[in-house]
């Protein structure tokens, strides 16, 4: 068996052959006075949700942030002022107070969501502040370990494994593909479309963007040109800064019980490479495509995933609709996360010491069976409504 997987992977690594490498670099956190510590995402770019960026006073007035957060003014390392101006527009319903008027020195955070809610619970004015390096946990191979428990991002329902922030150079795995199973009473009153959709994906992040690809479950045409009524495929998608699919073509159609390989790695400086192929010694069905992942540069830190979805239509970072959708029969045969570059490339298993195991939005929605530990192997079935 691992004879047949190491040949079925060399497909993938001729067709990866000119990936680049990344070095990791340091981060910074903020230390709070009672010792509390959260990471710093960014210095002088815009704020993300559940983030906390730091801006120099020149860029805060140039580009002062969104009233959907909390601002900390620091000088000569003690907080001067804090504006909530989330609490004040959204829960107080007051005017919203505005960015802070700030001098030539210090700086300012400004956090959102659950970032926010740290600041108001562990700062206040006249605290100190401290900005310091991230110490890395390196496990003996000299890679930084993953993060115990990352907070689940809303509007889905969806098993996520996901690697640390390290240099990384991509993600390769094998995997059967699930049947899924539609909610009849969560249609949409336009066009009578399921308002759940299906994925199964790879993808990654750097900096402050998040890449998604692989495969989502799509409509058909037929020899005619004639879209399916349903969606009844899998089919390939990419997400960078706008969502992108594969010719809607014979082709490039998987069906549940398929087994194929996926992989997103790194081809150049800003550049990914998303490859889906059928996990056999020759494939029929191969898929590939080159996209812009700006953020995915020299000497940036990546961080890699796999994740099997529910996708609610327009519900993206909002709470999770109730369903009775399902996919099930999924499982993941093997996984690799890549280090290194082109022919020099090195094969890393994407064991359970090497991801963050997320099930969100809570554990009850996500069955996992592990079928080898080792070689991250694992079923995976994803309830909207959890089986009893």
């Amino acid at each position: 068996m691992l004879t047949k997987i190491y040949k079925l992977f060399v497909l993938i690594f001729i067709l990866l052959a000119f990936a680049f490498a990344a070095n990791a670099q340091n981060t910074t956190e903020i230390v709070a006075p009672n010792g509390q510590r959260r990471a710093v995402a960014g210095k002088d770019r815009t704020r993300n949700d559940e983030e906390i960026v730091l801006y120099s006073p020149d860029y805060y007035r140039k580009k002062p942030t969104f009233k959907n957060g909390v601002d900390v003014y620091v000088v000569g390392g003690k907080v001067s002022v804090i504006q909530d101006r989330a609490g004040a527009v959204y829960i107080q319903n007051k005017p919203d107070p505005g960015a802070i008027s700030v001098g030539k020195d210090g700086f300012v955070l400004s956090a959102n969501g659950a970032a926010r809610k740290w600041i108001l619970a562990n700062l206040k004015v006249g605290d100190e502040v401290k900005i310091s390096e991230i110490k890395e946990v390196k496990n003996a191979n000299g890679e930084v370990a993953p993060a115990s428990l990352i907070p689940c991002f809303a509007g889905a329902y969806y098993r996520k494994a996901v690697s640390s922030f390290d240099a990384w150079t991509g993600i390769v795995g094998i995997v059967k593909l699930g049947t899924p199973k539609v909610d009849e009473s969560r249609l949409s009153e336009k066009d009578k479309q399921p308002l759940d959709n299906f994925s199964v994906y790879v993808g990654g992040r750097a900096g402050d963007k998040e890449i998604d690809a692989g495969l989502t479950w799509g409509f058909t045409k037929d020899e005619q040109g004639n879209m399916s009524k349903r969606r009844n495929t899998w089919r390939p998608f990419w997400r960078n800064e706008t969502w992108s699919n594969a010719p809607a073509e014979k082709q490039f159609y998987w069906y549940p019980g398929d087994v194929v390989q996926m992989a997103v790695i790194v081809a150049g400086p800003g550049k990914l490479r998303l490859v889906i192929a059928d996990a056999t010694p020759q494939p029929k069905r191969v898929f590939q495509v080159e996209f812009d992942a700006k953020t995915f540069a020299p000497n940036v830190p990546r961080q890699f995933k796999r994740v099997n979805a529910i996708d609610q239509f327009g519900n993206e970072g909002k709470p999770v609709q109730p369903t009775k959708a399902e996919v099930t029969g999924a499982e993941w045969l093997q996984t690799f996360l890549m280090r290194g570059a082109g022919a020099d490339a090195k094969q890393i298993p994407m064991d359970k010491t090497r991801f963050t195991d997320m099930r969100c939005p809570n554990g009850s929605n996500i069955v996992v069976n592990v079928t080898d530990a080792a070689k991250g192997a694992e079923k995976i079935d994803v309830f909207g409504t959890p089986k009893k």
